[in-house]
């Protein structure tokens, strides 16, 4: 018989449980084979678990990708493909001054070189000092010219993220049950879009080289550009996004969530900060520790629960979680809000990828990430009632946040239970 659910969900030791997101979860297993199985997921054309998939050609993210038994006619399940840059055509040899080609451009018709120009002999004085003035007055007339061309085109460039808030205002509260279910499905944040195209200068660097101070830097830089994206979106729906603090971490330590442990990466809503070890890239799969905003979608992903706990989207969830007639159902609203997290995700991918440069493989890669990092992979079992969702289910729901700018696209709390196996 269902639990009666508490009317005022506030426990003492608060909704907020830091989670070992890529630990192999230790959940019960179904009784009997899932309909995900693992020749449902062979047919359906996903990786075996355990496997990752590798390069190629990513199929186009519309109706056919989808599992069976997920939504077939979304209107927005048909992304560009971002390709890697046209190469050179074949012979071409660079521009003017890049090597051989300095020598092409310095030949007259069939070969014969032009006339060498004249040399002029060198003067000083008055003129000299004219043509210096000129040309500083040019530079000073130009860079601001370069400044609006480098942000033309893209959304929200003017836009200057606020500084890290470690005292942010508290998340909004969910008073009861029915609060909570109408706080997760009808947000007034599903009725939003993100900017699109972003500005975006994170720089790249080797994450598992860097330093402590290094890597708090560049995780800094990535939460900024969340913030572009973010805040204005946050703010159009009712609710203010302050800045989280990233706090980079190379040991074991105690947080307003309780003790995080390394290979991890996390948000805390009681304190509202976004974890990351330095030893995370461990956990990626080999093949794909080298490749490009690989481990930035997922400070991305703990990003997404960050806007989740201040639109009380996630307050709401946890509440749902906890008060569930079932193991089952709890696990349900879990792998509703994470798989929330990895659509927001990858709107934010798909926002800034024209200023970063990503390229179709490091799409194809992000996907093969997703994969890696489903309950069945982590497992090596397709029978698993896990918190986060079967690998094809995470890539599903990432790839749904690539092929668009809308945020309701990520609504995962209207999906049927099969679309958050």
């Amino acid at each position: 018989m269902p639990q009666p659910i508490p009317q005022y969900w506030e426990p003492q030791t608060g909704p907020y449980r830091p989670e070992q997101e890529f630990a192999p979860p230790q959940p019960p297993r179904y009784g009997s084979a899932p309909p995900h199985s693992p020749a449902y997921l062979q047919q359906a054309g996903y990786p075996a678990a355990g496997q990752t998939e590798q390069g190629g050609t990513t199929p186009p993210y519309g109706p056919g990708y989808a599992p069976q038994g997920y939504s077939q006619a979304a209107p927005y399940a048909s992304p560009p493909q971002w390709a890697p840059p046209t190469p050179y055509p074949q012979g071409y040899q660079g521009a003017y001054g890049e090597g051989p080609a300095e020598e092409l451009y310095r030949s007259g018709p069939a070969g014969y070189p032009y006339p060498e120009a004249p040399r002029r002999r060198r003067r000083h004085g008055p003129r000299t000092l004219l043509i210096l003035l000129s040309i500083t007055v040019l530079i000073a007339a130009v860079l601001p010219i370069l400044s609006t061309m480098a942000t033309s085109g893209y959304a929200n460039s003017s836009y200057v993220a606020p500084q890290p808030d470690p005292n942010p205002p508290a998340l909004p509260k969910v008073a009861n049950g029915s609060t909570a279910q109408n706080m997760v499905a009808a947000s007034a944040l599903y009725g939003q879009s993100v900017p699109n195209p972003t500005k975006c200068t994170v720089t790249t660097i080797d994450l598992t080289a860097a330093s402590e101070s290094e890597l708090q830097s560049h995780m800094s830089d990535v939460v900024a550009c969340l913030m572009r994206v973010w805040d204005v979106t946050v703010t159009r729906a009712g609710y203010t996004m302050p800045r989280p603090p990233v706090v980079v971490y190379s040991a074991a330590l105690s947080t307003g969530c309780g003790k995080l442990a390394t290979l991890n990466a996390a948000y805390c809503g009681s304190d509202q900060k976004i974890y990351y070890a330095t030893d995370l890239p461990q956990a990626i799969p080999k093949q794909l520790r080298s490749s490009r905003f690989i481990v930035e979608v997922i400070v991305a992903h703990e990003f997404g629960h960050a806007v989740q706990a201040r639109t009380g989207i996630l307050t709401a969830a946890h509440g749902l979680a906890d008060t569930a007639p079932s193991q089952g159902e709890s696990h349900e609203w879990s792998r509703r809000t994470e798989l929330q997290a990895d659509c927001f995700a990858g709107l934010f991918i798909r926002s800034v990828s024209r200023s970063t440069g990503i390229t179709q493989q490091d799409l194809d890669n992000i996907a093969s990430l997703m994969v890696a990092f489903g309950d069945d992979s982590m497992s090596t079992t397709t029978e698993i009632d896990g918190g986060h969702g079967l690998g094809a289910t995470r890539k599903y729901w990432m790839q749904l946040g690539l092929a668009s700018t809308s945020t309701t696209v990520c609504n995962t709390f209207t999906a049927a239970s099969d679309e958050v196996r």
